[in-house]
């Protein structure tokens, strides 16, 4: 039945698509786990819905498999950094109390918070903090986002190269002090460390037990893993020694739902309290509309495709710009009950330095035509066969990708194959480079153009899935980068390096989100914050949040 009712969908938003193609009628020359359906009132447990993931491949914060969104919702709730984000996503103390800047921008000093302790109640020093950023560095995890969120730490890519065995520019002065010094100033550095790669990890697990430790790992987040039942769910308990008192919760469960839809049923007969943090259905966003348990906010987050340039034609930026050209993006935001908008560029509204006169990419079948022909494949006669991977995490992912499909195949008289893959050999497929056609579902890290543009399109950036490459975007983003961080002229950099990468199609922009998640009216203390994934749902203090 689950097989059917897929084809079904598809065959709707086929019809739907192909019924908006009359000009070019002719043509150009996931298993889910069963779930108890209890509501478990009264035990002061939350349980929470991780959408799209049958278990998760790590929650160990540098760790190259850890920076998906699922990982991350366990993650931002055991670990801590020397920052972190609040709700209104200004850095703030965390692990540190405070913290001093040179007038040059480039040397950082963190003074520890008095008392701090890891989950088991082992004091936290500076010794301690200077041991997990060089872990950070070993080549077992700088091959990962580390190396380029914290690449501006002096020494701490000759770590990763292994040409030196500790960064040179962490130091620790006395038990309670860290210093860190750059090798230019960095707009975003303190944003950069109240990300997850940043976090802080408890060396004495970690050497007692590599390769299991996060199986009960007690770190300076609010909660610690109690136990770790692979493919169902982690299940938190309260850290004792949480420096902002001890949670009022008696534990969160984390439980991995691969199936979108089976959340949603789990939300409504009691099974989880917080649902779509991942991924949301949109087929029930109108059933859910209005009631008091559905909170909706803007993200910041764009959606897009990436193409592999090391793989012909795909390294021709005529043909990228071809299919670009040749997707509506309104259609498609139609497909999903406009649970989303038609994005146009990079850098979503509501992001500093957003340009709101940009053009950027549209959809113009007639240019796409023009274009796929100037690069030798008239009609698209000679165009080899791609494949478009979806993620299968994607509740959406089919549907989307058929209608992507069928508009290069009515506007441009191409043919791509799809490729649905488990979450993890996404990934896995992603950050391996092992694709034609991908999806990126990108939401912030952090409120900073610096997140959505060097991350992503600087050569040789750990998350350029697609290999693209320009010199001026290098150059741009890489002066922005240094830049004071609220100067009018670094955002001024960002949007001409935005629009030289959206010209080239290095990525096919697709949509720009929004969040809607179901949260039940006896959990108090959370809220949604413009940050994606992970990250969406904040709270003011985690000691404090509860459910009644």
């Amino acid at each position: 039945m689950e097989i059917r009712s897929r084809r079904l969908r598809l065959l709707g938003a086929l019809a739907l698509i192909t019924g908006l193609f009359a000009p070019f009628a002719s043509g150009p020359s996931g298993g889910n786990r069963a779930h108890a359906a209890t509501t478990r009132a009264g035990d002061g447990i939350l349980r929470y819905a991780d959408e799209g993931e049958s278990d998760l491949p790590s929650i160990d914060p540098p760790n190259p498999s850890a920076g998906d969104a699922q990982s991350s919702i366990v993650e931002d709730l055991v670990f801590g950094g020397l920052v972190r984000l609040d709700q209104n996503l200004r850095v703030q103390s965390d692990a540190a109390s405070s913290w001093t800047v040179s007038g040059d921008g480039k040397v950082y000093t963190f003074t520890l918070r008095p008392g701090l302790k890891w989950g088991d109640g082992t004091p936290v020093t500076a010794a301690d903090v200077v041991w997990s950023f060089n872990r950070d560095f070993s080549p077992s995890y700088a091959s990962g986002n580390v190396s380029f969120y914290l690449a501006s730490i002096a020494g701490g890519m000759a770590v990763a190269n292994g040409k030196a065995k500790t960064v040179s520019g962490i130091t620790a002065i006395g038990t309670n002090q860290v210093r860190f010094t750059l090798n230019q100033p960095a707009a975003v550095f303190l944003n950069d460390l109240a990300y997850n790669v940043a976090y802080l990890v408890p060396r004495d697990q970690v050497t007692a037990d590599p390769k299991n430790w996060t199986e009960h790992a007690a770190a300076t987040g609010p909660f610690m893993v109690k136990q770790w039942k692979h493919n169902q769910e982690i299940d938190l308990v309260p850290n004792p020694n949480y420096w902002r008192g001890k949670p009022k919760l008696n534990g969160v469960n984390v439980e991995f739902i691969k199936n979108t839809e089976t959340a949603y049923n789990l939300y409504n007969t009691g099974a989880v309290d917080i649902m779509g943090v991942i991924n949301f259905p949109s087929n029930h966003l109108k059933d859910v509309q209005g009631k008091p348990y559905y909170h909706t906010t803007p993200q910041l987050f764009t959606e897009f495709l990436v193409l592999n340039e090391k793989h012909a034609p795909l390294n021709n930026p005529l043909v990228r710009e071809a299919l670009s050209y040749a997707i509506n993006r309104t259609t498609i935001a139609k497909l999903l009950k406009n649970r989303f908008l038609p994005a146009h560029g990079m850098l979503p509204p509501g992001m500093p330095g957003y340009n709101k006169s940009q053009v950027g990419q549209v959809y113009d079948p007639a240019k796409a035509q023009a274009l796929l022909a100037k690069a030798g494949y008239p009609g698209g006669k000679g165009f080899p066969k791609l494949t478009l991977n979806v993620d299968g995490g994607d509740n959406d992912g089919e549907t989307k990708a058929v209608a992507y499909t069928e508009f290069w195949k009515q506007v441009l008289g191409i043919t791509v194959g799809i490729n649905q893959l488990e979450h993890g050999a996404y990934i896995n497929a992603l950050t391996g480079h092992n694709f034609d056609i991908a999806t990126i579902q990108w939401g912030a890290d952090y409120p900073d153009p610096n997140d959505f543009l060097s991350l992503i399109w600087q050569t040789g950036a750990g998350a350029n899935n697609g290999s693209y490459s320009n010199a001026q975007v290098d150059a741009l983003t890489k002066q922005a980068d240094a830049m004071p961080h609220d100067s009018p002229a670094r955002y001024q950099k960002y949007q001409q390096a935005e629009s030289i990468m959206l010209n080239q199609a290095g990525g096919i922009m697709m949509l720009w989100g929004r969040a809607n998640v179901l949260i039940r009216p006896s959990v108090h203390g959370l809220q949604l914050t413009a940050l994606g994934g992970g990250y969406l749902l904040a709270a003011p203090n985690w000691a404090n949040v509860t459910v009644s």
